[in-house]
């Protein structure tokens, strides 16, 4: 059976969006044109292949069925004629990076004024990091995502960018930063706890080998307590610090960044570094573009 590309590319935007207003505005396209394409691959194919309810267009089990495909045939065809090399200077394109608070804090400035300086018509979308990351790097929704990631599926890439450790603070005012640093007497005091919204579930939320620990949604701490002040990234913690007698767990570099608030106590020697990677889809290590942001990332990293 023949069937029109375009109404194939309409198709899968829907299978993303589940919204007839929404495909339309990303295809450049009216309502009605899309529309009239699902209504054309509907008797194409004999089947409703969505239907409409209160969260959006749900498809059926026939749309189900051939997402993926489809999918992955309209990657390839667009791999097939995309250029080999990418060139930054008068490419025109969007990359969508999925990332917590600590690295719009600590890299995504650096990371966007070095695009708009080499690469003006490149545009570049943040998204945070959530539940549902490997079905959306797995979409092509999310080209990239940083993080801690300590389990990966194998069909995902990941790359290190550096290690990254935990220090406690304490406002610069704290007599405790006239003391020499004694972890006991630090684990004695009140404290803010960091816990990142991801972290309340057990970590393979996901299911089976799609399982990813995700630590620095909030902000890398992972840890959990009952008691006392709570928050869910590392620099809502350094600013209820600074301005309070309370100490907090907090990454390094997140604690070098704010150094004129507070101060370093020492560092927890309770863990090990934490490795911070890039993570990506593996069918997309040809695409010239994402190996030239991953360059660019590594080079404000």
């Amino acid at each position: 059976m023949d069937v029109d590309l375009n109404l194939l590319h309409v198709f899968d935007t829907l299978i993303e969006l589940r919204s007839v207003t929404r495909a339309a505005d990303r295809l450049g396209l009216t309502q009605s044109a899309v529309s009239h394409a699902l209504r054309r691959l509907r008797q194409a194919l004999d089947d409703p292949l969505f239907t409409r309810s209160p969260q959006g267009l749900q498809p059926t089990a026939r749309a189900e069925e051939m997402a993926a495909g489809i999918h992955e045939g309209l990657r390839r065809l667009r791999g097939a004629v995309s250029p080999a090399r990418f060139d930054e200077a008068q490419a025109r394109r969007r990359f969508t990076i999925a990332a917590g608070p600590y690295f719009c804090a600590l890299l995504i400035p650096a990371l966007i004024e070095r695009i708009r300086r080499e690469a003006p018509a490149v545009s570049l979308q943040v998204v945070p990091v959530g539940e549902q990351l490997a079905t959306l790097l797995d979409r092509g929704t999310v080209d990239l995502a940083l993080g801690a990631f300590a389990r990966m599926p194998g069909r995902f890439s990941a790359e290190t960018l550096y290690e990254e450790d935990m220090v406690w603070v304490a406002a610069a005012n704290n007599p405790l930063a006239r003391l020499p640093f004694d972890t006991d007497h630090v684990l004695a005091q009140q404290r803010v706890s960091i816990v990142a919204p991801m972290t309340r579930s057990a970590p393979d939320a996901m299911g089976g080998e799609d399982s990813l620990l995700m630590t620095v949604a909030a902000g890398i701490s992972v840890s959990w307590f009952d008691e006392g002040i709570v928050v869910y990234d590392s620099q809502t913690a350094v600013a209820v610090v600074a301005s309070s007698d309370l100490v907090a767990l907090v990454p390094r570099r997140i604690a070098t960044h704010a150094v004129e608030k507070i101060v370093v106590l020492g560092p927890d020697g309770s863990q090990g570094g934490l490795a911070i990677r890039m993570l990506w889809h593996a069918r997309q290590r040809e695409d010239a573009g994402l190996a030239w942001l991953r360059r660019q990332i590594h080079a404000v990293a």
